[in-house]
């Protein structure tokens, strides 16, 4: 399990996998008997010697370490596992453990250093006796995922599979497999508890462990978790002496790793000494400290519980920008109540200053806002005492970048507050401290509502990053891009030169001899492959053609080999895998290289058990549908039948094959399916396949948020109930599939939606840009409306939802370019970058049926 920021370790510019960062403090054991070799896997490398049979799965030993122990404890396990003939392996690199134990890093992986693959239980038992006896003076972080071997400090253990075995879910991600006890394949939980098998009893514990129950010590109970991290989590509790309501901060020992080398518990100590010091000095201004203590091996911090919300929350609750038909009173309201915030902010600051601290982590999470806007700052773990060393320590976003803050550490704290009031005004951070002149184009769109940001607000903004004059058009900022008068000037023409500027680096980032990818892509694009039509070279081909730009050299073979070769290994749908692949390599001429692939989705499991169009039999039967407009053959047709014939039932049976918590949506939900039973019946004729759709697209309609409002919008899930506007989730993505069924029925409560699900979509405004989840999405879904519905009023709200497209590019010396999911970097990928935001632009200046894989033009050539 890896989280988005160990994707930003290896390149500054684009995500890439953290084994892949340049090797610095290789960690090797220093004495390996002859005959035994080590060969790098990942972020691992392995150790075992020919010959060495390995059990498929069995009693798995991990060893942890303290930072200043490595090589110790490293020479131990390679000497204890060659002695016993054990395969073993280690983290390759300091880095690598560095960033594994890192704090932000993903929990179950934390105090994995080494793993051993002792054959059988007698082998594990002999092996963790030695390694205990051997490593009795050392300590090391505990392993969530398992259970410690006695009395052992390092020394864990957990069931799990010797060699990689899994299936895929339907969007590509792998799950892993293990063998239970009965001899079934069930999925090998790497969590944080210890889990076991079916039928797998754990042979080196006495008793069973007795279940959690409540947790009470140190004099408090803990009530309900709040946050995670892997150097502890936070808790909401109550003192069982006097009842008060407190907060809870633990502390992990030897791990959550941060700034400077500091682990989690000698950060905890530190806030403490600061808060008891604040106590003192300046009362009120921080959290009240009110214990220190320590429960087993895990330190615990007790603080007065501050009321309030994070002000990440209050934003999405305040801001009009986040809100359809938002009115310039409305924003002058809001600004007003930011300004105050902010000040109140400065004067905690000027107080901390005064009492010889900076906070240096000046960002939301660490701030809470009251029902009456007061602020309070929370979070005292980075704050810096005067006359100490400076670690430099922040939140991505809201700390200056390198060589900007220098050695003054108020810099920090200033810098932060800046930060805060972008966040107030439109959360752009990481396109902001790359292009300043994004915020042109902000402040342009907001004159435009009517709405001019207040001096103070702007002044603070724009601290540390020059914005153009308002009547400038060949400011550097702008990138050779044109500027929001020019904009305005000349809408289409802006726009257009704003696609060929997103093409132009498009094309300049491809790669056809990279060893794992052509363009760069996201995280979840490493995760699961990256050929798709969301993450992959697939879509960005897609965009390319739409957009009439010839495909670089060796794209299009790299992406018909890749797929030939890795087909058995792709899921079968049409964002994810095989089915979005092959409607791709068709629409450039390779029907053949097509069928083949979609034969074998045909036969792919997750064809039969998911029904949805992003990842399951929805998909694919869309992609026999396109494939049949290309080559006329009925046995396309004929298998786009049988797969909907399948998914012809009430949409309540459905529910089991959809995307996670019954998901709603054109990717994920009953949407989609509806949009391949309307496609369906243009293509076929047979409007009868339209009825089960309709069915469907009601069952989603019942889901809106708020069914009677204006504008309809919908949660992601069951569990999720965000309300969305976007493409993969929500108005958009419905938006696209109604339209076609106001067209082709006379459905009264569809074609009652549809005006509703347009209103939702009308903003130049949101966090990403991307297609999927972003910007783009509205755009393109606006624009197809105008086609398909022969809509003006839509084609003029995309025109104007493109032109929000300009706050959240990038100029570069190649074009232009665009930050993907989570916007840490850039990426090329259809879902969230390039290819997405280029697609949007060519369909809203050149309208053309099936931007987004619809089958429209084939239906109406048969007509």
């Amino acid at each position: 399990m890896r989280t988005p920021h160990t994707f930003t370790v290896a390149d500054p510019d684009f995500y890439e996998p953290l084994e892949t960062a340049p090797t610095t403090g290789e960690l090797r054991p220093s004495r390996i008997p002859g005959g035994w070799h080590g060969t790098r896997s990942g972020v691992w490398t392995m150790w075992r010697r020919p010959g060495l049979d390995v059990a498929p799965a069995g009693w798995k030993v991990h060893v942890s370490a303290r930072p200043g122990r490595l090589e110790h404890v490293l020479d131990t396990v390679a000497d204890v596992c060659t002695a016993q003939d054990v395969s073993f392996k280690h983290l390759a690199t300091r880095l690598f453990y560095g960033w594994t134990h890192h704090k932000h890093a993903a929990r179950p992986q934390g105090g994995k250093f080494c793993a051993a693959y002792p054959p059988t239980v007698d082998a594990a038992r002999a092996l963790m006796e030695a390694l205990t006896a051997e490593l009795a003076d050392e300590e090391g972080p505990f392993v969530l995922s398992d259970r410690r071997f006695g009395d052992s400090r390092t020394v864990h253990y957990r069931y799990g599979s010797f060699v990689r075995r899994q299936r895929p879910l339907a969007d590509g991600t792998p799950v892993l497999l293990v063998p239970d006890g009965h001899g079934n394949l069930v999925e090998d939980r790497r969590d944080v508890s210890f889990r076991l098998p079916p039928g797998i009893t754990d042979p080196f514990v006495r008793e069973t462990p007795a279940a959690d129950g409540d947790a009470s010590f140190g004099g408090h109970t803990f009530e309900a978790a709040l946050r995670h991290s892997n150097g502890g989590g936070a808790y909401r509790g109550r003192s069982d002496t006097t009842g008060r309501k407190v907060f809870i901060k633990e502390a992990r020992a030897h791990t959550g790793i941060g700034a400077g080398g500091a682990d989690a518990q000698s950060r905890l100590r530190a806030e403490w000494d600061t808060l008891r010091a604040l106590h003192e000095t300046a009362p009120g201004l921080a959290p009240e400290p009110l214990a220190y203590f320590t429960e087993w091996e895990h330190d615990f911090l007790v603080t007065e519980f501050v009321e309030g919300e994070s002000l990440n929350a209050w934003v999405v609750g305040h801001n009009p920008l986040v809100r359809r038909g938002a009115e310039a009173a409305d924003f002058h309201r809001y600004w007003e109540r930011c300004e105050s915030l902010l000040a109140r902010v400065e004067e905690a600051m000027d107080r901390l200053h005064a009492a010889g601290y900076c906070f240096v982590d000046v960002s939301p999470g660490n701030l809470l806002v009251a029902d009456d806007d007061t602020v309070r700052l929370i979070d005292f773990e980075s704050a810096h005492r005067e006359g100490t060393a400076f670690v430099p320590s922040g939140t991505t976003g809201y700390t200056p970048p390198p060589g900007l803050a220098g050695d003054d550490p108020y810099v920090h704290d200033s810098y932060g507050v800046g930060a805060l009031a972008l966040l107030l005004l439109a959360p752009l951070h990481q396109v902001v401290e790359r292009a300043p002149g994004a915020l042109a184009y902000v402040r342009d769109s907001l004159r435009r509502r009517g709405a001019e940001i207040p001096d103070g607000l702007w002044r603070r903004v724009t601290a540390y990053h020059p914005v153009p004059a308002p009547d400038a058009d060949d400011d550097p900022a702008f990138g050779g891009l044109p500027s929001p008068r020019q904009v305005a000037a000349d809408p289409p023409g802006s726009l257009a030169r704003l696609r060929e500027s997103v093409a132009d680096a498009l094309v300049a980032l491809a790669e056809p001899g990279h060893p794992r990818r052509v363009f760069p892509t996201v995280p979840q694009g490493h995760l699961t492959n990256t050929l798709c039509v969301a993450y992959g070279t697939a879509g960005v081909v897609h965009a390319l053609r739409r957009a009439g730009r010839p495909l670089p050299d060796g794209v299009l073979e790299r992406l018909r080999a890749d797929a030939v070769a890795e087909a058995e290994t792709l899921v079968p749908g049409l964002q994810f895998g095989l089915a979005g692949i092959a409607v791709v390599l068709a629409d450039c001429g390779l029907a053949q290289e097509a069928a083949d692939l979609l034969d074998i989705a045909d036969r792919h499991p997750l064809t039969g058990s998911d029904a949805t169009l992003a990842g399951g039999g929805a998909g694919v039967a869309l992609a026999r549908l396109a494939l049949y407009g290309h080559t006329g053959e009925a046995v396309h047709l004929d298998r786009a039948h049988r797969l909907m014939r399948g998914l012809d039932r009430e949409p309540a049976s459905l529910t089991g094959m959809l995307g996670a918590d019954d998901a709603c949506g054109l990717w994920h939900g009953r949407t989609g399916v509806a949009l391949a039973f309307q496609q369906l019946a243009s293509v076929s004729g047979d409007k009868d396949f339209l009825t089960p759709g309709l069915r469907l697209l009601h069952a989603e309609l019942d889901r809106a948020a708020d069914p009677d409002a204006d504008q309809l919008q919908f949660p992601v899930s069951r569990t999720d109930v965000r309300r969305m506007p976007y493409l993969y989730s929500g108005s958009a993505g419905v938006l696209h599939a109604a339209a076609r069924y106001a067209r082709d029925t006379e459905d009264e409560r569809v074609t009652t939606a549809v005006p509703k699900l347009v209103r939702a979509l009308s903003t130049d405004y949101t966090g990403m840009s991307g297609l999927g989840q972003g910007l783009s999405g509205l755009v393109l879904a606006l624009s197809d409306h105008a086609e398909v519905a022969g809509a003006p009023d839509s084609r003029r709200l995309a025109l104007t939802a493109a032109r929000g497209l300009f706050a959240h590019v990038v100029p570069h010396p190649t074009g232009t370019r665009v930050l993907g999911d989570q916007t840490l970097r850039f990426s090329a990928d259809l879902w969230s970058g390039s290819a997405g935001v280029l697609l949007a632009l060519a369909e809203v200046l050149d309208p053309a049926p099936d931007p987004l894989f619809t089958v429209d033009r084939v239906a109406s050539s048969r007509s």
